[in-house]
């Protein structure tokens, strides 16, 4: 285990050197990634060098990566070893009959001890909500339509139909007299009282403002969707005179490199004057 983790971290720390390797050498010269520097000897050997660093790089990840599978497939090996080993330990301390034990899980007569231990629970919780019941029973009266022997008996049926229609006939009631109330406040000609829902000048008025409100929506989508139209087109066109500009300036610098390299040819092409001997 010892050895595993000694890897992961040799390999982590060649990652992270070459890592900044890598990160710092176009920094450090980005020309030799353009023509015509590229071509030259410094710029290939360099160029050469920062692909064996990409290289290096991508095998320390490879490395660390395994290093690390490696160590968590040892890991669960250990955890999956302490667990069966505290499994054995508690078996151990039980009896060989015993039903706690996990080798008995799949007995049949420690199957058979599980129901029958829920069977009795459950009888058991029935029985509890059969004594609440009948203690609540026999608080009340015989004829007490809130008994649970009296659930199915006619009357209590009965009486219960006629409350709920008394229930809906008050809700109705008390639901008509507020309508009734907030229309007194209103004009005859409101539209907004219930009489005049179906009226027709009523219903042209509450069409034109759908439709008015509509218009309005729509022209509000439209302004949304120019300004979106010329937004993207005000990027596009700044991102355009951005890459001109980024051209032209390549262009000028690449002149002035190739109006370097004809002057230092045409200077070293030129012989230099040979010494007077009238000055001897």
């Amino acid at each position: 285990m010892n050895s595993q983790k000694f890897a992961i971290k040799i390999c982590a720390a060649a990652l992270v050197i070459f890592s900044i390797q890598w990160v710092n050498a176009p920094l450090a010269s980005a020309s030799c990634r353009d023509y015509p520097e590229s071509v030259t000897e410094a710029c290939a050997a360099q160029n050469l060098a920062e692909e064996q660093a990409r290289q290096s790089l991508y095998a320390a990840e490879q490395a660390a990566r395994q290093a690390a599978a490696a160590q968590a497939a040892i890991d669960n090996a250990n955890r999956d070893a302490a667990d069966r080993a505290a499994q054995l330990s508690a078996d151990a301390a039980l009896p060989a009959d015993d039903c706690n034990r996990s080798t008995n899980r799949f007995l049949q007569s420690c199957i058979d001890v599980s129901v029958e231990r829920a069977r009795l629970a459950n009888e058991a919780q029935i029985s509890a909500e059969r004594a609440a019941v009948n203690e609540a029973d026999s608080k009340l009266s015989t004829d007490d339509c809130k008994r649970s022997t009296n659930r199915y008996v006619q009357s209590c049926i009965d009486a219960s139909v006629e409350s709920a229609r008394l229930d809906n006939e008050a809700k109705d009631l008390a639901e008509r007299a507020a309508v009734n109330d907030a229309d007194s406040k209103l004009s005859l000609d409101d539209c907004k009282r219930s009489t005049n829902k179906f009226v027709q000048s009523c219903i042209d008025a509450a069409t034109e403002s759908a439709r008015l409100e509509n218009e309005a929506q729509n022209l509000a989508l439209d302004k949304a969707v120019t300004k979106r139209a010329l937004d993207f087109k005000k990027a596009s066109e700044v991102k355009v005179a951005a890459a001109k500009k980024a051209a032209a300036q390549k262009a000028v610098a690449a002149k002035k490199a190739e109006a370097k390299k004809k002057a230092a040819a045409k200077a070293k092409a030129t012989p230099s004057p040979k010494p007077s001997s009238s000055q001897g």
